[in-house]
């Protein structure tokens, strides 16, 4: 096989100034910020003596300003228009009151620059169209998942857990999007509704990150990306720990690690991840980099792959696959700390250890904040 080591990173360059920013932290202010107080039956002046309701607030707020959500039933809540709240200097966040436990059914919003910080919601949430500049901090979402629609749209420090027959994140039609530090598991499927849960779904998508995050136990995939009808220009995918349904259950009995075989795709990296749990399904797409990654089963015998560790593979279809022992992959064995918990940091180095020279781009932080080294494969060193 001809090494395609040295054009590996060629494609990286055009994303690799993405990644230098995606966490940043909500701007700084000197002002305190101006906080609006809310309940759901709420008459009074915004204070946090006499609270009013979430849509007085909505129209008092301005640059800098919090809405602090008290103790109470909200059910469903909307936010559209306020094309306004783009020019805030300091973004609006919503988020919830000191001691109070806020239940929210179902949160929407197409308006610009809202930004969520610990909040939970537990039903469907989205950045629909309208709402680019949002974020979500330390959200968590229970019982339905997330969709992103919308472009420059920050989630960081967040959780996604429990819903069925629906993703855990949706990202679709929206470009600049980072989700870090993030977890998405035990999305299941319980009724036939046309969908396949998955825990990150990307399609029709332009720059986006996927760093550093958990994913687990979702029925469907960890990652899949689709086909559309613009297809993927710019993915990077990196320092993730993924895993496919780890229990075996009625409703999550196959669950595939990540699902990479869409051809509609340019500028697709995928690099120090650890799969596990599931098959990894990679379509080598030409221009694709698959590299530095550790694969618990990698499906496709004719994977176009470089410095991985694979652990099994489909032997029936190919006993000895021509991606092993070239481009520096290597088979070996992979003991991690817990993996039941998704814990999946390496307990041995060597087990880890590729045979790689020095990286050509910036160097990579593991799932644990910590530099990779360039001859460990998979989303952390031990």
């Amino acid at each position: 096989m001809t090494s395609r080591l040295p054009t590996l990173f060629a494609m990286v360059v055009a994303i690799v100034a993405l990644t230098a920013c995606t966490a940043e932290p909500t701007p700084a202010v000197d002002a305190a910020p101006v906080v609006l107080s809310v309940l759901p039956d709420g008459t009074g002046d915004c204070t946090a003596a006499h609270p009013c309701g979430f849509e007085t607030a909505l129209a008092r707020a301005s640059s800098n300003t919090r809405i602090e959500f008290g103790t109470g039933d909200y059910g469903s809540l909307e936010i559209s228009g306020n094309g306004r709240f783009a020019e805030f200097a300091v973004p609006l966040v919503l988020t919830t009151a000191p001691d109070a436990a806020p239940v929210i059914d179902r949160l929407r919003i197409s308006a610009p620059a809202v930004h969520l910080v610990d909040l939970t919601v537990r039903g469907l949430t989205a950045f629909d169209p309208g709402a680019d500049g949002g974020r979500a901090e330390r959200l968590h979402v229970t019982g339905s998942g997330m969709f992103v629609r919308a472009d420059h749209v920050r989630i960081i420090d967040s959780l996604f857990e429990g819903g069925s027959s629906v993703d855990g994140l949706q990202i679709a039609g929206a470009s600049d999007v980072v989700v870090e530090g993030s977890t998405v598991r035990d999305y299941d499927q319980e009724v036939d509704n046309g969908r396949h849960a998955d825990c990150i779904q990307l399609f029709d998508i332009a720059d986006v990150v996927l760093r550093g995050n958990r994913l687990a136990n979702c029925y469907n995939a960890g990652i899949i990306i689709s086909g559309g009808g613009r297809g993927i220009q710019g993915l990077l995918v990196e320092a993730n720990y993924v895993q496919g349904c780890v229990v075996k259950t009625e409703r999550c009995g196959g669950g595939s690690a990540a699902e990479f075989r869409e051809q509609a795709v340019d500028g697709l990296v995928v690099r120090n991840n650890t799969f596990l749990d599931g098959s990894v399904r990679w379509g080598s797409a030409p221009g694709a980099v698959f590299d530095r990654n550790i694969v618990g089963y990698l499906s496709e015998c004719g994977s176009r792959i470089t410095r991985s560790l694979v652990l099994a593979w489909n032997q029936k279809m190919c006993a000895e696959p021509a991606w092993l022992g070239a481009d520096g992959n290597r088979t070996g064995t992979l003991e991690v700390r817990d993996r039941a918990a998704g814990d999946l940091a390496p307990l041995n180095a060597d087990e880890v250890r590729i045979d790689a020279a020095a990286r050509p781009d910036a160097p990579i932080t593991g799932i644990d904040g910590e530099t990779i080294p360039d001859d460990v494969a998979g989303a952390a060193a031990p």
